[in-house]
């Protein structure tokens, strides 16, 4: 199914999303939170969540329980939604809720649409494994040796999006592997299994059915490559608009919990496990354990030159039609706003002076960005 038919097709349904909060804002007015009493501006932003797990975006979670929000007298609710994509992205685009963070096709395909939907940064890189039948392993862990082999994906997912462009990188033709989509990773591990197909790609959590159906772990979508893009978080465009503060607010938070997530190991899990509830063996595993978790990795930066090649793979295979390019829906400047200020707190920092280089590095694709992000912008 197209992504705009998609969208059309919800469109024309009642949202399920009734009770949401209303949208987000700012006013001034006296702070209460965690004991802040100075009269300043103050912040609110509703946002739209998905996952089973009580752990579903540790970069926010985390920022809110070590009080990061509260710092910038920014307090966040969060209201869960039953699909992490139309019935999200169909929220954040009429202002139900005031950003969200999904996988990222859908944000890119209502941004490309026209509809209110603005991606502002990143969440997630990781978590997805390739699988395969025993005897095939040999042969097909050599990536070159993929010609002519079937490929088991969810349709407009991050694995198929992904693998289209790093094989296309590697100087293969649409034609040298067969693409088939299939509904669920469970689906695609039985598949695999049954030698359907000769590849399956599934969601780390899954690895175990695959192996107990007969599969064996070929490799990761990271080491395929790396660092590739996943969920990224967007704005309702005309709350960001008008409270552009407040997501500036919500992007420092996130830094400053990414830095903790990097170096503070073990007081990241014993908060993470305070404000979800999970076991610290879970957020562990979940976070920490690059076999369990499939590299798995959390980082707020953009990635705005990851998002503009699955764009163009969008665009390639027609999943949308648009004549807008990538950077009239994708504002890396509410970012590069809040690492800078960050760094303004701590320039001698080491570990934020690396998200600046990470930063100029990973989005320098943006138009005009040497103009807009260099030298003179940071100060």
């Amino acid at each position: 199914m197209k992504i705009k038919k998609l969208i059309a097709t919800v469109l024309v349904t009642t949202l399920t999303v009734t009770s949401l909060i209303g949208c987000g804002n700012s006013k001034e007015t006296t702070s209460k939170t965690k004991g802040q009493s100075n009269k300043e501006a103050s912040y609110t932003l509703n946002i739209g969540a998905s996952g089973d797990s009580a752990l579903n975006n540790p970069l926010v979670q985390l920022a809110d329980e070590k009080g990061y929000f509260a710092d910038k007298n920014l307090t966040i609710s969060q209201t869960k939604l039953e699909n992490p994509g139309a019935v999200m992205y169909d929220a954040l685009s009429v202002g139900k809720i005031d950003a969200a963070y999904a996988q990222v096709v859908p944000p890119i395909s209502y941004g490309a649409q026209g509809y209110d939907v603005t991606l502002i940064g990143g969440v997630l890189s990781g978590g997805m494994v390739c699988v395969c039948l025993p005897k095939n392993y040999e042969k097909l862990k050599n990536l070159e040796n993929w010609k002519g082999h079937s490929i088991g994906v969810i349709q407009m997912s991050t694995s198929e999006l992904t693998t289209r462009n790093a094989l296309k990188e590697r100087g293969f033709n649409d034609n040298d592997v067969k693409y088939v989509m299939i509904d669920d990773y469970s689906s695609i591990a039985l598949s695999t299994a049954k030698g359907n197909v000769d590849i399956g790609f599934i969601a780390s959590n899954y690895v175990d059915q695959a192996i107990e159906a007969g599969c064996v772990v070929l490799t990761t979508l990271y080491d395929i490559k790396k660092d590739y893009v996943c969920c990224r978080q967007s704005a309702y465009s005309k709350n960001l608009a008008e409270n552009r503060e407040a997501y500036v607010a919500y992007l420092e938070g996130q830094i400053k919990a990414y830095k903790d997530i990097s170096l503070d190991k073990d007081g990241t899990i014993a908060s993470l496990s305070k404000a979800t509830g999970e076991t610290e063996d879970y957020i562990n595993t979940y976070i920490y354990d690059e076999e369990g978790s499939a590299h798995r990795t959390y980082n707020p930066d953009p990635n705005y030159n990851g998002v503009q090649d699955l764009y163009d793979i969008m665009l390639e295979q027609k999943y949308v039609e648009s004549n807008l390019t990538l950077d009239k829906f994708y504002d890396i400047s509410v970012y590069a706003e809040a690492l800078k200020n960050v760094i303004s707190e701590a320039p001698d920092d080491e570990f934020y002076q690396n998200m600046k280089k990470h930063f100029k590095e990973n989005n320098n694709k943006y138009p005009d960005f040497e103009k807009k992000f260099g030298t003179s912008f940071w100060g």
